[in-house]
C-alpha cells in the first residue's frame, strides 16, 4: 500500500488556509447569526470556499423534489469546502446536520503501526467547527467524523496537529446508505476535547471534507440540513 509521506503535513494546512482567509478578509467578527444550509438550490455552494490538498473532490448539489442535498465524491483525492461565519459557542452552542455515507475509503483495517495514521486519516464524512486564533498554533478545531472502524464516542488528537480534536460520532456500516441526524453542543464538546480550563473564542468557520487520497481509494457521502449557531430551537433568519 502506498504510504503518502509527502502529504503527512498537508492536511493541517486545510485549517491554516481557512484561518488565513478569515483573518485577511475581515478585521472584526460580524454579528452572531443563525445559519441554515438546506442545499435546495443548484447555486447553494456559491458562498462556500474550496481548499485543495491533493486532487479535487467532486462536491455537487442535487435537488430532490422539494428538498436537496450535497454530494461529495472522492477518487484518490482530498479537498474540502468551508463557510466563513461567526457565532459565540457559549451563547449559541448548538450545531446540527444530516449525513449519509455511501462508500467508505478502503483503509487497512486493524493496522496499528506507527505509520498507519497516514492511510487511516481518510474519512468518508467530516464536519469541522474552526476557532481561529491570532496565530496558527493558537487555532483550534473540532472535527466530527463517521468512520468504518474507530469506536463511536472516541475523542482523538489529530496526527497532523495537536489542536485538532477528532470526535467519532458514527462508526461502522450499520447505517451505511441511510441518513443519520446529528446535533451537538459545540461548547460542551470543546470543553471535553480541550479541557475544562479552556474557553473557546468565537467560531470562525465550518467545513466539510470527504477524502480518500492516502488510501488511494474512493469515498462518497452526502450532507444536508446544516444548522449552526442556535440555542435549543433555531430562529428563522
Amino acid at each position: 500500500m502506498f504510504r503518502a509521506s509527502r502529504y503527512i503535513k498537508f492536511k493541517q494546512f486545510w485549517i491554516l488556509g481557512i484561518v488565513v482567509f478569515i483573518l485577511a478578509s475581515s478585521p472584526a467578527f460580524a454579528k452572531d447569526l443563525f445559519k441554515w444550509f438546506p442545499f435546495t438550490r443548484k447555486d447553494s455552494l456559491g458562498e462556500w470556499q474550496e481548499k485543495i490538498f491533493k486532487g479535487r473532490v467532486l462536491y455537487s448539489v442535487y435537488e430532490d423534489k422539494k428538498s436537496g442535498y450535497l454530494s461529495a465524491y472522492s477518487k484518490e483525492s482530498a479537498s474540502g469546502i468551508f463557510y466563513r461565519l461567526t457565532f459565540n459557542p457559549k451563547k449559541e452552542p448548538m450545531a446540527s446536520w444530516r449525513w449519509k455515507v455511501v462508500k467508505f475509503p478502503d483503509k487497512k483495517e486493524g493496522d496499528n503501526s506507527s505509520t498507519a495514521w497516514i492511510e487511516k486519516d481518510d474519512y468518508a464524512a467530516r464536519f469541522y467547527v474552526i476557532f481561529p486564533g491570532i496565530t496558527f498554533n493558537s487555532t483550534r478545531s473540532l472535527e466530527y467524523v463517521w468512520d468504518k472502524e474507530l469506536p463511536k464516542g472516541n475523542i482523538i488528537t489529530s496526527p497532523y496537529f495537536k489542536n485538532i480534536k477528532i470526535i467519532v460520532l458514527e462508526s461502522g456500516e450499520k447505517n451505511l446508505g441511510n441518513w443519520v441526524y446529528e446535533e451537538r453542543n459545540i461548547y460542551k464538546d470543546f470543553k471535553e476535547a480541550f479541557g475544562e480550563e479552556r474557553e473557546p473564542g468565537p467560531a470562525g468557520a465550518i467545513a466539510i471534507m470527504t477524502d480518500s487520497d492516502n488510501s488511494l481509494s474512493t469515498a462518497e457521502a452526502y450532507y444536508d440540513d446544516i444548522k449552526v449557531g442556535y440555542k435549543n430551537e433555531p430562529e428563522s433568519e
